[in-house]
């Protein structure tokens, strides 16, 4: 894959948390946020029982596939994370309470997050790669979590799981064993690898 062209990337992603990780990273890039409905796809995939990790890798590739189609010159970022816990995959809370409900859920007990990022250049993959994060919550009273609540309730319903890491959301956990970009939104490392030794793209 020597060689790819690429006078246009464009980040297929509404996160902030992606687009904020890309540009101090030090790439030029446009954003484009892949109109996909995503909760359908995943509920499909979910009865064929398929894993997490491919699901994850799915969404990626069909966010990235979307704005590709529309921009075939373009190298296309998509991105996708999901967070399995106990066998199940959990999705943003719909309100603040229901998101208490899931970090109540979730504390004292380890929870794993899978981060996908997939390349596509007019319909063709060019790269992808897929990490996961464990991530282990303190077992928090409901004192703590009131406070967390009431300084944190965007992260509640904006967030699967409920936090943002690189927030508040690192008094919550114990211990974390995984890549910092992954738990954020996106495997970064290995993207930048791709486009520096693949793209001959620098900073």
């Amino acid at each position: 894959m020597a060689g790819i062209k690429a006078e246009q990337i464009i980040l297929a992603s509404g996160s902030p948390a992606r687009k904020v990780m890309l540009q101090a990273s030090g790439l030029s890039f446009e954003v484009v946020p892949a109109d996909i409905d995503e909760r359908s796809l995943m509920k499909s995939l979910e009865q064929k029982k398929r894993e997490t990790v491919y699901i994850t890798q799915q969404i990626a590739e069909a966010k990235a596939q979307h704005i590709a189609a529309q921009n075939p010159d373009a190298l296309v970022i998509g991105s996708d994370q999901t967070l399995e816990f106990e066998g199940q995959i959990l999705s943003k809370s719909p309100t603040i309470n229901e998101g208490k409900k899931a970090l109540r859920a979730l504390a004292g007990k380890t929870h794993r997050l899978y981060s996908s990022v997939c390349v596509v250049q007019g319909k063709k993959v060019v790269f992808a790669h897929t990490d996961c994060a464990d991530m282990t919550m303190h077992d928090f009273d409901g004192e703590f979590l009131d406070v967390y609540a009431a300084k944190n309730a965007d992260a509640l319903v904006s967030c699967v799981g409920g936090y943002k890491i690189e927030e508040a959301g690192a008094w919550l956990f114990e211990r974390i064993d995984g890549d910092y970009y992954t738990i954020t939104g996106m495997p970064l490392l290995p993207l930048l690898t791709f486009l520096r030794t693949e793209c001959k793209i620098l900073p």
